[in-house]
């Protein structure tokens, strides 16, 4: 049909109607040839491209599904990426995760896929929980790991909320070497040391520090019954793990005497074995608390910071009161149990610790250590266990109590940030200034357990060091001022409260010196005046260095407080010391005395002179008394040198100058009073020879007599002048002086003057 054709038909119509018809009904007829023919090719089309439309229908909907499936790839993996988090411990991640799935609308989503997903992510939401619980739970934690955990489980928490329970989600799980729990009924249950606490009875940082509080109590209590197990295997005869020692032999094996010393050595080792254990007991229970409290501080500060958090919440929101109102009354304050478990646990750490290192108190103090461990045990060891430790173990001892107050200090400090603030707010001023730590009373008995044991260290250290000095003293005649000094700074480095030691310190210092001196004493029993000389010096070097060396430490350790300390040292040193002098010059006396004797008068007149006279220069007993003076000279500058001064003189005299003293003073009386009493004797010619020899001793040794022998030399030359007469200034005379300026010259030389 063309569109030519049915427009002739039209207009053919119009003139003729039946032609009209007829052209109208061939048109119909047609058309309906066509529609035939289009039904036809459509039933043909449909039947040819049938399986071409479904595959583009179904492609059509994969790809619809594939869009829909990538937007929401990220909420699928979650379940898959929240237990790869798990193994890896990653509960931040975690987390992160499960907030993501909770855009689900569990209530109102249709699609089975996102609320499957939601449920999955929420059984390892469940299954993360139980695992944090079981970091807080666990006592080999550290402080960083139990931080994040209560981080963690905070959020996890409070994205758990209003969901649906799942029984097997909430399962116990096993601890797998961890903490145990208390049964299989109610999720997050745990016993410690019979102290069953449940997890989810308090919000997540108040139900760890229950926990690590808890295996701190019980961690002490365990401390203390191994020390007194393995102290009770000792005193049996068995090693620190159970077995016999190996010194341990049958009595049929060995004669009576090898059983007899074996049985003194086994007494004596155990003895010994028990006092190590009190030692490495005291240093187990200062790195407990050294490692613990630091812990339970950290995790009582986030609890009370959650704590604020929470009621700042609940101020905000000022509603759901009746939960809040719940989740207070099971809610504890971390201050109360700082005060209810803590302090008294820390106490009994304290208390084993201080029995442990001290045994018994000491003298005077007004503390008294009670036996935390060993009562009902034998009384041997019973003695032993509450007999101080000797000098060496004491010491180490002392630098892990103080290691202990220290820490138990800084944790008292820290223990205001941890009192509740509505305590504050309610009391105001004065309840602040009445605040006591929970921990103040046990560090108040640390104090005075250092205090106690330094006071130990001290009188260990110098006993120790004055043996040693006297030792060396007895011996060598030496004090050994190097070893006292360096005992006093060993102390300044290791006292940690000198000030409380001022006492101990002082009479220590005193005992030094007093054991050092009996040690010189000893030295110049049956020694000569060089051994009286050699420990007068070594006085004169300690009253001149090291007793202001030692007084000087000791003033920067005891913060000024032996203001007495250099007069009692100076004592006792000055009064041996000038025993030793005085027994020096008493000897330079009696050694003079032995030289000044004019030997033999004639008592008549001679007017020849002998060849001795002619030979001899000198007389012979002014030529031996030089010669002794010159001998005492020698022996003060080799011991005591030229230039040392006397302290106990107070007038600035040398040694030197004191013995040159002695000795002219007892040469020139000695010639005196031999004058005199010989002067009937005395001829008058010799009587002048005589007078000179005075008047030469006079004016040689001037430098040295005291006044009084001047008077008697004066006196004396005074009565040989009269003696004399009018026989003086002979040619003797003039010869002998001569021979006396010879001696001078000889005695300047030998003096160095």
């Amino acid at each position: 049909i063309k569109c030519s054709e049915g427009i002739d038909i039209f207009a053919d119509g119009q003139d003729d109607g039946i032609s009209a018809n007829e052209g109208m009904q061939k048109l119909q007829k047609r058309f309906r040839a066509l529609d035939g023919i289009a039904e036809s090719c459509s039933d043909q089309a449909k039947k040819s491209f049938k399986p071409l439309l479904d595959n583009t229908n179904q492609v059509r909907k994969v790809q619809s599904a594939l869009s829909v499936l990538q937007r929401v790839a990220p909420l699928l993996q979650v379940p898959s990426l929240m237990r790869q988090h798990i193994e890896n411990a990653d509960f931040s991640s975690v987390v992160k995760a499960y907030r993501k799935v909770l855009v689900i609308d569990k209530d109102h989503c249709d699609v089975d896929l996102l609320r499957y997903v939601r449920a999955k992510a929420t059984e390892s939401a469940q299954e993360a929980r139980s695992d944090l619980e079981l970091i807080l739970a666990d006592e080999t934690s550290s402080a960083g790991s139990l931080l994040d955990a209560i981080r963690d489980l905070s959020e996890l928490i409070s994205l758990l909320e209003g969901e649906d329970s799942d029984d097997t989600a909430n399962k116990p799980k096993t601890g797998d070497g961890k903490t145990p729990r208390a049964g299989s009924t109610r999720p997050g249950t745990f016993s410690i040391d019979r102290h069953i606490i449940c997890v989810r009875d308090y919000p997540p940082a108040m139900s760890c520090l229950l926990l690590q509080i808890s295996h701190f109590r019980s961690l002490v209590e365990k401390h203390i019954s191994a020390t007194e197990a393995l102290v009770d295997r000792i005193f049996r005869g068995e090693g620190a793990d159970g077995s016999p020692h190996a010194g341990r032999e049958s009595a049929s094996d060995l004669s009576s005497s090898e059983h007899s010393s074996s049985q003194r050595s086994r007494d004596k080792r155990w003895k010994i074995d028990v006092l190590d254990t009190r030692v490495d007991a005291t240093s187990k229970a200062v790195n407990l608390a050294k490692n613990w409290l630091p812990r339970l501080l950290q995790i009582g500060l986030a609890t009370e910071e959650a704590e604020k958090r929470r009621i700042a919440r609940k101020s905000r929101s000022g509603g759901n009161q009746g939960s809040e109102s719940e989740k207070e009354t099971t809610s504890r304050s971390a201050f109360e149990l700082f005060k209810t478990i803590v302090g008294p646990a820390l106490m009994r750490l304290h208390e084993h610790a201080a029995f442990c290192a001290l045994g018994v108190s000491n003298q005077g103090s007004a503390y008294k250590i009670g036996a935390t461990f060993g009562r009902s045990s034998a009384e041997r060891l019973r003695a032993i266990l509450q007999s101080p430790l000797p000098p060496t173990q004491t010491a180490k001892c002392a630098l892990e109590l103080a290691v202990l107050a220290e820490a138990i200090q800084e944790a008292n400090d820290a223990m205001i940030s941890i009192r509740p603030e509505t305590n504050n707010e309610k009391a105001g001023s004065k309840k602040m200034k009445s605040y006591h730590s929970p921990l103040e009373k046990c560090y108040a008995l640390a104090s005075d357990v250092v205090v106690m044991i330094e006071r130990r260290v001290c009188i260990y250290s110098f006993d120790a060091c004055s043996r040693k000095l006297a030792a060396n003293a007895s011996g060598n005649g030496t004090f050994d001022g190097a070893s006292f000094l360096a005992c006093v700074q060993k102390l300044s480095d290791d006292l940690t409260r000198p000030d409380e030691c001022a006492t101990e310190v002082e009479k220590g210092c005193v005992l030094v010196v007093t054991k050092c001196c009996e040690g010189l004493t000893n030295y110049v029993k049956d020694r000569s005046d060089a051994a009286r000389l050699r420990v007068v010096a070594e006085c004169a070097d300690a009253l001149n260095t090291i007793i202001g060396d030692v007084v000087r430490e000791v003033s920067y350790l005891t913060n000024d407080q032996s203001e007495t300390l250099e007069t009692s040292l100076s004592s006792v040193v000055s009064t041996l010391e000038g025993e030793m002098f005085d027994v020096y010059l008493e000897s330079v006396k009696k050694n003079v005395e032995s030289c000044a004797r004019l030997g033999l008068i004639d008592e008549g007149e001679s007017t020849t002179r002998t060849k001795a006279d002619e030979v001899t220069p000198f007389p012979p007993y002014l030529a031996a008394s030089f010669l002794s003076i010159v001998r005492c000279r020698a022996q003060v500058e080799r011991a005591l040198r030229e230039a040392t001064v006397r302290n106990a003189e107070g007038n600035g005299s040398t040694y030197l100058f004191l013995a040159l003293q002695t000795a002219s003073d007892g040469i020139v009386e000695n010639i005196c009073l031999e004058l005199k009493a010989k002067l009937t004797r005395i001829r008058p010619t010799k009587a002048d020879s005589y007078a000179s020899h005075l008047q030469f001793l006079i004016n040689t040794l001037k430098k040295y007599l005291s006044e009084e022998t001047l008077a008697l030399a004066s006196d004396t030359r005074r009565m040989l002048l009269s003696k004399a007469g009018a026989k003086r200034h002979g040619p003797e005379g003039l010869s002998g002086l001569e021979n006396l300026e010879r001696l001078g010259r000889v005695y300047v030389m030998c003096l160095n003057e």
